[in-house]
């Protein structure tokens, strides 16, 4: 279990002021509301969720704790590896642009910061956390689900200012999310090494459309 500053540095890791612009991203979800996809609290709850269970549970989670433990290990080939394969499974140059950008300002950070990091690597976002994690004696349920956690709240954010819900509807559905985390992580960290990957068109299919949206609110 995390002690009391092991937790403070992961609320920090997870915390809407780090630098990295993850609030410039709504992750599909403002084409997904243009398009009528997602038009009220139920549908965004919905999309959220869905995205959760088959995205961030089967590629994004289990890249993080295997970046946190390659980290732990000393072993950066491994590192970069894991690093890759996450990049690959991106399917839009929105997502591989925000995997990057994200990345890159996370590593910047954990320099800026006297903490250490792979010289020379560009890692995407994933992979970083991973790094930081480790670097914060984070154990992996506690860096998976303040991973977890940290997603949910900024698509629950896009989506209240979206739609637009309200603040009351924001709280309820981060409750019902938060409700299902401690599954998420558990179906996460089961992940085998050949399973990690995603299914998702309808994130693709609102991720390339968005990238030629006349106007919009976020990059992606």
């Amino acid at each position: 279990m995390a002690t009391p500053t092991e937790k403070v540095r992961l609320w920090q890791l997870i915390s809407p002021l780090s630098p990295v612009g993850a609030y410039h991203h709504s992750q599909g979800l403002e084409e997904a509301v243009g398009a009528g996809w997602v038009s009220d609290e139920g549908t965004a709850l919905a999309w959220i969720h869905g995205l959760l269970g088959r995205s961030i549970a089967n590629l994004d989670l289990p890249v993080v704790a295997r970046a946190r433990t390659a980290w732990r290990d000393g072993d950066v080939a491994a590192l970069r590896r894991w690093d890759a394969l996450c990049r690959a499974c991106r399917e839009t140059s929105e997502q591989r642009a925000e995997e990057r950008n994200m990345g890159a300002a996370l590593v910047a950070l954990l320099g800026e910061l006297g903490e250490r990091s792979p010289d020379g690597q560009r890692l995407g976002y994933p992979a970083a956390f991973g790094v930081a994690a480790f670097n914060a004696s984070l154990g992996a349920r506690d860096t998976l689900a303040g991973f977890a956690w940290a997603w949910c709240e900024n698509q629950v954010a896009c989506a209240v200012k979206l739609i637009p819900l309200g603040h009351s509807a924001g709280q309820r559905m981060l409750r019902e999310l938060g409700a299902s985390l401690d599954a998420v992580v558990e179906h996460a960290l089961a992940v085998a090494d050949d399973e990690i990957g995603l299914a998702s068109p309808g994130l693709a299919i609102a991720s390339a459309l968005h990238e030629t949206r006349h106007t919009r609110l976020y990059r992606s």
